[in-house]
């Protein structure tokens, strides 16, 4: 089995690297890299990473300064310094559920047009319950060759001749990965979901910071929405879109409020969160930022 490659964007991720880097030791297979880059840790990150690159070859650190941040260049750094064909872009807060999940998601490549693999993000049992009924709308259904240039870099995998050929794009607030996705169908490669390759991904923001992920989000889509004609109906009719989305969200999570043992499931927890994710989605698409306040604001957000 050729080298694998797993690039993990970590800032202050000290308590989940804990978690995750022995689940990656423990894995199936053995023959792969993980490459930390890091923007800025101060919670103990950095320390708990170096201890394991001091007694493991495979693992490595590398930097990249605030001032030049952003998801796609950090991805880019990450996988320029990589030596795999196959390269894993994991967020530090999404677990593996199994040891076989690196053998999981990287098995659709021997089918040779698929490009791109993703994998099941379930919600971890700490994530509120409002964020894990997007991650269940998101992420269902067995596994398949999608129709869609849907995929998320939270648990995803590239061939190497992808990258190579279009890059994250570095100026992008986010969905890099979407972005990457649409140009790799555009040139006849497919998109494998892999229900198999799971990780449970701990999300414990605040209503600020939820507020804000979307509204980056947001932006970014309006840029991807601007290339195609049902993306222009949206950016005109965003207020519509928004509030349609927001009685749609509040309406299942209390539907599901039943099923559920995820925290944050009280009817003004929801409210709070489907408030935040509307309008966050509503500035991104009807504001630009400057760079500067972009970085602070959408990279570096306040904890509170």
């Amino acid at each position: 089995m050729n080298l694998v490659s797993i690039i993990i964007r970590c800032l202050n991720e000290n308590e989940n690297l804990k978690i995750l880097i022995p689940i990656l030791l423990n894995q199936t297979m053995d023959n792969f890299e993980i490459i930390f880059v890091d923007s800025g840790s101060t919670d103990g990150s950095l320390e708990t990473i170096q201890k394991y690159v001091l007694s493991h070859e495979k693992i490595s650190l590398t930097h990249i300064d605030k001032k030049e941040f952003t998801f796609g260049k950090s991805l880019n750094i990450g996988f320029q310094k990589s030596n795999g064909d196959i390269i894993i872009s994991l967020s530090a807060h999404c677990f593996p559920s199994s040891n076989n999940w690196l053998e999981s998601i990287i098995a659709p490549f021997d089918t040779s047009n698929i490009g791109i693999v993703y994998g099941l993000q379930s919600p971890h049992p700490k994530t509120r319950h409002s964020e894990a009924s997007v991650q269940n709308t998101w992420f269902n259904g067995i596994s398949r060759i999608t129709d869609d240039a849907f995929l998320n870099n939270g648990n995803a995998a590239y061939r190497r001749t992808i990258w190579e050929k279009f890059k994250f794009n570095e100026e992008l607030t986010g969905l890099e990965d979407i972005d990457i996705g649409m140009k790799s169908i555009n040139e006849g490669f497919k998109i494998f979901y892999s229900a198999e390759s799971e990780v449970k991904h701990l999300h414990q923001e605040s209503y600020k910071t939820i507020q804000n992920r979307y509204r980056r989000e947001a932006e970014a889509m309006k840029y991807l929405d601007s290339l195609n004609s049902l993306g222009e109906k949206a950016i005109k009719n965003t207020l519509i879109y928004c509030f349609m989305g927001f009685l749609r969200g509040v309406n299942y999570d209390i539907k599901t409020t039943n099923q559920t043992t995820q925290p944050n499931s009280d009817i003004v927890s929801i409210l709070r969160y489907r408030i935040n994710q509307y309008l966050g989605t509503y500035k991104g698409y009807k504001n630009n930022m400057s760079k500067n306040k972009i970085t602070d604001l959408y990279f570096y957000p306040p904890k509170t």
